[in-house]
């Protein structure tokens, strides 16, 4: 046990001193390569349990880089990998780069094309609709914002540390995004593989709109058993204030139906922030159709220290099948 430990840690060793290296040695000119990563961790209280801390928001680490070709088209890359900031450990999954690990080509002209696993364009771009930013933790109604497992397999999964990371992201896809027209950009993907356990090959597209106060977005997608989700969000901004919103349908395939209990699931969800300087006080509700009979309601403020580093407290309620509970969170993110 003590060797594999020792081992462990020198292929996570190796890992960041060979991403520490790539970014060291760029190519050229022409060539770009950026570390980035998100850090969030807090203190949270659920009823009757202890306080522990948790992170509000997953967290990341990653390279991004690119290298001009000529003067429209671009070498594209990313690798992401996610970890829990409280003990340093990969999160939920034995998968190296659980994030992203993408290569590409971009064009303004012609849009961009990437193959590899990342998040699908439902999970990428819904997330502007909820002011948690899409997390399902702390006091975020992510939960009520369109949720949809992506893979769909986890029905069959025997270790879930394996299998959660696919949750919102498709392996083996082909990824294209057209360029921006008067506000409109589409998002598809598809995978060309037949995988292990499916009924089907994972497919999903999104149609988005921004231009100036409005944000709108209408996707489609469908996992490895046929589960399919029909997602419709939008956001206004008036002044200091932000409204959004969405509405979504799932349609499960009989597998999952067997598993949870329901062949439809509606969720909405209606939120709003206001910015008063550097603070912004935030406010969301979100409810699941009668068979789920799940709700939640959240009020929250976040400070912001500096551009990437703010101080966050949310106050949540929240009722699902087996539980209502209250819940108070305290906690700081960085950007870098």
């Amino acid at each position: 046990m003590k060797k594999s430990i020792t081992f462990k840690k020198s292929i996570a060793a190796s890992t960041i001193l060979m991403m520490s290296t790539l970014a060291a040695h760029a190519a050229g000119p022409a060539s770009n390569v950026t570390v980035y990563g998100y850090i969030d961790i807090g203190l949270v209280k659920e009823g009757g349990t202890p306080t522990k801390m948790d992170h509000g928001q997953n967290n990341w680490l990653g390279l991004i880089g690119s290298e001009q070709i000529n003067d429209d088209l671009a070498a594209i890359f990313q690798l992401e990998m996610r970890f829990s900031p409280d003990t340093g450990g990969q999160e939920k999954s034995t998968t190296l780069f659980q994030g992203e690990s993408t290569v590409g080509l971009s064009s303004k002209r012609l849009g961009t094309i990437e193959l590899g696993r990342k998040l699908t364009p439902l999970w990428a771009k819904k997330w502007v609709y909820d002011p948690w930013f899409d997390s399902d933790l702390m006091g975020s109604i992510g939960n009520y914002n369109g949720d949809f497992n992506s893979d769909g397999r986890t029905v069959f999964a025997t270790n879930e540390a394996n299998d959660y990371h696919n949750y919102s992201r498709i392996s083996n896809g082909v990824y294209y995004s057209t360029p921006s027209l008067s506000g409109f950009a589409l998002h598809a993907v598809a995978s060309p593989e037949s995988t292990t356990g499916a009924t089907t090959k994972a497919h999903g597209a999104s149609l988005n709109y921004d231009n100036g106060p409005l944000s709108a977005m209408l996707a489609y997608e469908k996992n490895l058993v046929a589960d399919k989700i029909v997602y419709l969000g939008g956001s206004y901004k008036l002044g200091l204030w932000k409204v959004m919103g969405s509405v979504s349908k799932t349609e499960r395939d009989q597998v999952s139906t067997d598993q949870y209990g329901s062949d439809a699931i509606h969720s909405k969800h209606i939120a709003a922030t206001y910015l008063i300087g550097n603070n912004t006080i935030r406010a969301g509700y979100g409810r699941v159709n009668k068979e789920f009979n799940a709700n939640k309601a959240t009020i929250g403020y976040l400070h912001a220290l500096s551009k990437r580093t703010n101080l966050y407290a949310d106050l949540y309620r929240e009722k699902t099948q087996i539980d209502t509970y209250n819940g108070v969170a305290l906690g700081m993110n960085h950007t870098f």
